[in-house]
């Protein structure tokens, strides 16, 4: 018996790895878990870190000229392992120089030399042009004395660019002569991290965020009759704003009904909003903490409606939520409403977790486009905006709150906000408004790229496929398959785990694997590793004896959902639904039972939150 069972623990110990290691991951990876900094239970590693940034910046707008320019100065410090020889910092507005690689075409006439790099100092200390080194997007400042690990350095840039004045501009806009948008706005330190040292992804308008989490104190210098609307908590208000107007912002952040902060008929009286400024310009200063990113907009015509949910009912916790629009913009009216209402159930539902931010403000830009508690949201009218609000507010959580590299896998965070557009928009609506994302017309052609294939290889219609359509489709299966119990434990483990930190794909899995207490590698590896598409489809009448039952034949590669309904020949119909767990054991076919003693005249396969790349297939119909 000994001889017997020291034979056959090899190959147990065998049986094991192979399962374990279902999951192909890259080796540069694996290394991370060699050195610890991650785990393969899905938790941080016992030396994970991540480097940490504050930011003071004071910037100012010239509306004539379009010109951004601001000062800077940054305290870096190294939690990494490694010695650093270099900082790279992120200069996006250099997108817009004439040499610059883009992932679209744009208007010439926004065109420009990028980023104008006044000064560059490293403590003090101001570097000479031989210190740095530009190119896609970065600029690389040469350290006169390497940055050690657990040491510190401070960085002083003095900056300016020309704000880009076209419409269709990403992610930022010059929506009218007075009310502008502003994004990646600043030079930025890149990401260092265990898995690919300093982030070389450069910007190109497409791929989106991956950034360490920061501390800012920025000051923006205004039109004196503009408002400004930021990322973070506004500092001054008291010494800026008319007292009838502090006591409606006050106000807000008091009650759960919504405040008419600036209305349409404050400016038809002319009614000043705010105290004298300096020479036609004020200030506002902002702080925001622990944060990937800062963003901020202004108008001297816009209207301000503002309201306060408690967003996390142990501690009491609230946020002021915003809504800054065009008074032409008919359905803006309602967005402070659907904002608020949307995170409540984010914070209470899906994903089930408190909003982490004191403050959020959906601003009527130009685009469909997030930042740390910032939207810049197009008017949608006349369909409804509830939508594109929830879908953007989502991803507080995810970029943000956890730290998503997008632009290596944007599915980690797209996909997650395109599964909220579903369920949260029909809940926030009150009627099914919500809907799949397009996956079957591209599923299994040569456009539908597995989503572990990194995010910046990938071209536009293939990262679009990648990021939100398939993603979507399978997170949709995993809801259906674990149940919102088991899913919502998941989603915590998962968040409690990661947020404030940089999560990668395995992470994600071994961390869902390790919380729902199964092994769902079965599952991840043909929606996000293989070339596949998913495809069910009605094959007959099977008869046993008196038992007679409908046959499902998964056509394609992909373990789903089978929902759909029987209709006998009395006119009765019965509907059915089997979760993807059905397939878990690599079987290509199911049963599902009749009712015993009647006759079954049709089959139908199919539901609006399934996604099958051919429905030609899903009929079967008593000749």
């Amino acid at each position: 018996m000994k001889i017997k069972f020291l034979f056959l623990l090899p190959l147990l110990v065998l049986t094991e790895l192979v399962v374990a290691q279902q999951l192909f991951m890259p080796l540069n990876i694996r290394k991370a878990y060699d050195n610890n900094t991650r785990a393969m239970d899905g938790k941080p590693g016992a030396k994970y870190w991540q480097n940490k940034a504050s930011y003071k910046i004071d910037m100012q707008v010239d509306l004539a000229t379009r010109e951004v320019s601001g000062t800077e100065k940054i305290d870096y410090t190294n939690n990494s392992p490694d010695t650093l020889k270099f900082i790279r910092v992120k200069l996006a507005h250099d997108l817009w120089k004439k040499n610059a690689v883009r992932a679209f075409e744009i208007n010439t006439a926004d065109l420009t030399d990028g980023v104008d790099i006044q000064q560059v100092s490293i403590n003090n200390r101001i570097t000479e042009a031989e210190q740095y080194n530009r190119g896609n997007t970065f600029l690389n400042i040469k350290l006169y004395t390497p940055l050690a690990p657990g040491e510190s350095v401070n960085l002083g840039i003095n900056w300016s660019y020309i704000a880009a004045q076209s419409k269709g501009t990403p992610r930022e806009c010059v929506c009218d002569s007075t009310t502008w948008f502003l994004a990646y706005s600043y030079p930025q330190v890149a990401v260092y991290d265990d898995l690919h040292g300093w982030a070389d992804t450069p910007y190109s308008g497409l791929q989106e965020m991956y950034n360490d989490f920061s501390d800012y104190e920025v000051r923006i210098t205004v039109p004196a009759n503009a408002m400004v609307w930021a990322t973070g908590v506004w500092q001054n208000p008291d010494e800026m704003l008319e007292s009838e107007f502090l006591r409606r912002y006050n106000t807000a952040q008091k009650i759960e009904d919504v405040v008419s902060i600036f209305t349409q008929e404050d400016y038809k009286n002319k009614r000043q909003f705010f105290k004298k400024g300096n020479n036609g310009t004020h200030s506002f200063v902002y702080k925001a903490e622990a944060v990937p990113d800062f963003a901020l907009a202004f108008s001297d015509h816009f209207l301000w409606d503002a309201t306060t949910i408690t967003v996390d009912a142990k501690t009491g916790r609230k946020t002021l939520v915003s809504a800054a629009y065009n008074p032409d913009s008919k359905d803006y009216y309602e967005v402070c409403r659907v904002a608020a209402d949307g995170l409540k159930l984010m914070s209470t539902w899906l994903p089930g977790y408190p909003y982490p931010y004191p403050r959020m403000t959906v601003f009527n830009g130009d685009d469909g486009m997030e930042f740390p508690m910032m939207c810049n949201d197009v008017s949608t009218f006349p369909r409804s905006p509830v939508g594109l609000t929830v879908h953007e507010s989502s991803h507080t959580y995810f970029p943000f709150m956890m730290g998503i590299n997008e632009q290596m896998y944007a599915w980690m965070d797209e996909g997650w906000a395109a599964f909220f557009d579903v369920l949260v928009t029909d809940s926030v609506a009150g009627q099914p408004q919500g809907s799949l994302r397009d996956y079957p017309t591209f599923a299994g052609t040569d456009i539908d790229m597995p989503p572990m294939t990194p995010s910046r290889n990938l071209a536009y219609q293939s990262y679009r496929v990648a990021s939100y359509n398939r993603p979507q489709a399978a997170y949709m299966n995993l809801y259906q398959m674990l149940g919102y119990k088991r899913f919502h434990k998941c989603m915590v483990e998962y968040m409690d785990r990661w947020k404030g930190k940089h999560p990668q794909p395995f992470d994600f899995f071994n961390t869902w694997n390790d919380a729902s207490g199964e092994n769902l590698d079965w599952f991840w590896k043909p929606w996000f590793f293989d070339w596949g598409y998913p495809d069910l489809a009605v094959q007959g009448l099977s008869q046993k004896g008196k038992k007679a039952s409908i046959v499902i034949e998964n056509m394609g590669t992909m373990p789903m959902s089978a929902y759909g309904e029987i209709e006998y020949a009395d006119g009765s119909k019965e509907t059915f639904k089997r979760t993807a767990e059905v397939w878990k054991k690599g079987n290509k076919t199911i049963s599902i039972p009749l009712a015993s003693g009647k006759m079954v005249k049709k089959v139908t396969l199919g539901d609006p939150h399934v996604s099958d790349a051919n429905p030609g297939n899903n009929i079967w119909e008593k000749k």
